[in-house]
């Protein structure tokens, strides 16, 4: 059994097999990587209960929407639950870190809990408006399969957020340090001295060398943004369905035996004024223009076969001497044509057989030929110019959806880097660091990307899935932000605690140095698992979040923004009066011009990445979809 219902009926059948072999994975992946940051046996139940109770809710209310409102595409069974794992362990970490540090400065336990929820709190829930954000953008598309994915995470995540900032506060009120029995609340760490640490050493290497790191992540982005720059991707549905399933099985040995294009044929349908057919009489003049219409779709380079009211068969018939034929041929002559006419007996349909798989870029330009064609056939037939002329099928699909794809994509990119702009812009109260943010995840996407698709066509030897870009761009725009967010609300608490601009960078990268690590291991982990499904598309869109999250977390994170922000200094914290959250010092006003070198230097610098962050943008907009 093949076909489109059979591709579809098969992939939904191994995306639930992905489920049951995922998750399972997914949760052993936190509960090693949280008992070893945490050298506890019980703190990774807590992230793990906390997420499993909001991965149920959220299913329920998935079931409730799919029920009364939109359908519900199934891949939502696999991406669902590995965005809330990710996403919500990493809210479960920071607040647990951050109590636990509290705890080691000496804070009682009430105490550690609402400084916890306070700074980590906001931080959290910061990074969570930007994922709802984010997935919510997904929501206007006009794809089905996106739109369903957007509402069912953007509702994950929003359910994930508030268990983790209300149900894990109490827990650690509950339980205290018994959560991270047997280790208290990590002491083992008080055995290191201070500024000793990988992330003390990495704070002082940046800011020794913060112009070094800065040319060397442009060196690097050059490179990757040649690669997307060039880069193709593919729209081939029948690519994404395993080899081993029947309906692939079938549709190679259909393809063999009839073509690839004889599964899912293309099809025209005309709308005529008069009546072609009757049960004992045709209308040879409107006969004419169809048979031309057939032979000129069959000259079109990539059509094999022709199927209509002339080529039943695939073969022309004699429909010009229906007059001088018996009744009986002439009887078996319309039963042919049947097939093709419509039930009123003014419409009928032109079968295209395409030479190349109909998911296929070739069959997608071939289709572009045939919607042409009909143009100059209306210039040559009185009936065709004045019929309506509409082609369908499944490779018409693809290419509507290709060019629905290319606006959806302008759309909701434009919204979501707004709205997270405007997020960020509130609750950090800075313009720059807003836009720092955004262009430095672009650029940790056009590296993940660049990999990826080096991975894919050398090791792999599979093209890039066209919804890949949009669905990275918006997974990492919202999680992405997740470390970013974390790392400079600790930066923020301490420039308004009095230290200077560097100093707490510093204090900042070595403090949570090791909980964005860990936190990146998880949703690297969780989102890696999607790479043991047999659909490709969720490989290689496990593959890119695991490469992603893993250059945000250990890289972009700990050494390209602290760069930056040891440039900007105060440009970090400045925004409009009402919006500002660190007040000018009153030493700032006594401090003397920046010399003009310095300016050139660092404007030169950041216009860098801030081009090339836009150039990335644009080259998604433009030449991977439109």
């Amino acid at each position: 059994v093949t076909g489109a219902p059979a591709f579809n009926y098969d992939i939904e059948t191994e995306s639930v097999r992905d489920v049951e072999r995922i998750d399972p994975i997914t949760v052993l992946l936190i509960f090693i990587i949280i008992g070893l940051f945490f050298a506890s046996i019980a703190a990774p139940f807590v992230p793990v209960t906390a997420i499993g109770l909001s991965v149920g809710v959220s299913f329920g209310l998935v079931y409730i929407i799919g029920s009364f409102f939109t359908s519900i595409h199934f891949l939502v069974l696999t991406l669902l639950p590995v965005a809330m794992f990710g996403a919500g362990s990493d809210y479960c970490i920071f607040l647990m870190s951050r109590y636990a540090e509290e705890r080691r400065m000496g804070r009682g336990k009430k105490d550690a809990v609402e400084r916890a929820v306070t700074w980590a709190g906001e931080s959290i829930t910061t990074s969570g408006a930007t994922v709802v954000i984010a997935f919510g953008s997904l929501a206007i598309a006009s794809f089905g399969m996106l739109r369903s994915i957007g509402i069912a995470v953007m509702l994950g995540i929003s359910v994930a957020l508030l268990v983790s900032i209300t149900l894990v506060p109490a827990a650690l009120s509950l339980f205290g340090d018994r959560i991270f029995w047997p280790s208290s609340v990590g002491l083992w760490r008080k055995k290191r001295e201070k500024g000793t640490s990988y992330y003390s050493r990495a704070a002082k290497f940046t800011a020794q060398h913060s112009k070094l790191i800065l040319l060397v992540a442009l060196a690097v982005s050059l490179p990757a943004t040649s690669t997307v720059l060039s880069s193709t991707t593919s729209h081939d549905f029948i690519a994404q369905v395993p080899d081993a399933l029947e309906s692939k099985i079938g549709y190679n040995s259909m393809s063999q035996g009839f073509g690839a294009g004889a599964i899912t044929p293309t099809y025209t349908i005309v709308e005529t004024p008069v009546f072609l057919v009757t049960d004992n009489w045709v209308n040879i003049t409107a006969l004419q223009a169809f048979s031309h219409a057939e032979n000129a779709t069959l000259a079109i380079p990539g059509v094999s076969k022709v199927y209509g009211l002339t080529h039943p068969s695939g073969e022309p018939i004699p429909y010009f001497a229906f007059n001088q034929l018996n009744q009986a041929e002439q009887q078996a002559m319309i039963r042919s044509m049947k097939p093709f006419l419509g039930m009123t007996g003014k419409s009928a349909m032109v079968w295209a057989v395409l030479s190349n798989e109909p998911y296929s870029d070739p069959a997608i330009e071939t289709l572009s030929h045939i919607r042409n064609n009909l143009n100059t056939l209306r210039t040559e037939s009185p009936l065709l110019a004045s019929s309506t002329l509409l082609v369908g099928g499944a490779t018409a699909s693809v290419a509507d959806l290709v060019n629905s794809s290319g606006r959806d994509y302008f759309n909701m990119t434009t919204l979501v880097l707004i709205g997270v702009f405007i997020v960020l812009l509130v609750a950090l109260g800075s313009v720059f660091t807003p836009l720092r943010l955004i262009f430095t995840i672009l650029l940790s996407i056009s590296w993940a990307m660049a990999a990826v698709l080096y991975i894919s066509q050398n090791i792999l030897g599979a093209q890039l899935i066209w919804i890949l870009p949009i669905m990275l761009l918006v997974i990492m725009v919202g999680l992405g932000l997740d470390y970013d967010i974390f790392l400079v609300t600790r930066i923020r608490e301490y420039v308004a605690g009095g230290s200077k601009d560097e100093e707490a960078i510093e204090s900042a990268v070595e403090h949570t140095g090791g909980v964005i690590t860990a936190s990146g291991l998880v949703t690297a982990g969780a989102f890696g698992t999607m790479m043991l499904s047999r659909i490709p598309m969720l490989q290689q869109l496990g593959l890119a979040i695991f490469i992603v999250v893993l250059l945000d977390a250990t890289l972009i994170r700990i050494y390209l923004v602290p760069s930056i922000m040891m440039h900007m200094k105060r440009l970090n914290w400045w925004a409009p009066g009402p919006l500002r959250r660190i007040p000018a010092r009153p030493e700032e006003k006594l401090i003397p011009p920046i010399p003009l070198k310095t300016k050139l230097t660092v404007t030169i610098e950041t216009g860098a990445i801030i081009l090339l962050g836009t150039a990335i943008y644009l080259d998604y907009v433009n030449n991977v979809y439109l």
